[in-house]
């Protein structure tokens, strides 16, 4: 068998080589934190804890502000759809209006104002 038996009949040898092993990697892990993030993990904590808040609170107003640009561009173009709806049909009007009248009757124009009658009509 390979390895050291200790006086319970465990391998001394794995279990010391596996436990190196891991506290190497966990040593490693805590530097690279320490070098990317900074040597205090409670501040590291609290500050990502208020990065995540704060990008948050800008990617939030990032979404409110497209949905109002949006609703804006929407706004602003049914308005100009019902604005080129309103004059083709007052278009159509004076052509509909214009081509019914008799050729006799063009060179009166309509009054505004009601025809006064007499009393004897």
């Amino acid at each position: 068998m390979n390895g050291f038996r200790n006086i319970l009949g465990g391998l001394v040898a794995n279990d010391y080589d596996s436990q190196l092993i891991e506290s190497v990697t966990v040593r490693r892990n805590r530097l690279t934190n320490a070098v990317l993030f900074g040597a205090n993990p409670h501040q590291r904590r609290w500050l990502d804890s208020v990065r995540l808040f704060l990008f948050s609170v800008a990617l939030a107003a990032v979404v409110a502000a497209v949905c109002v640009g949006i609703s804006f561009v929407g706004n602003l173009l049914e308005e100009q759809r019902e604005r080129q709806q309103q004059q083709q049909q007052q278009q159509q009007q004076q052509q509909g209006s214009a081509a019914y009248q008799p050729a006799w009757n063009l060179h009166v124009q309509a009054s505004p104002w009601p025809a006064h009658r007499t009393a004897g009509d």
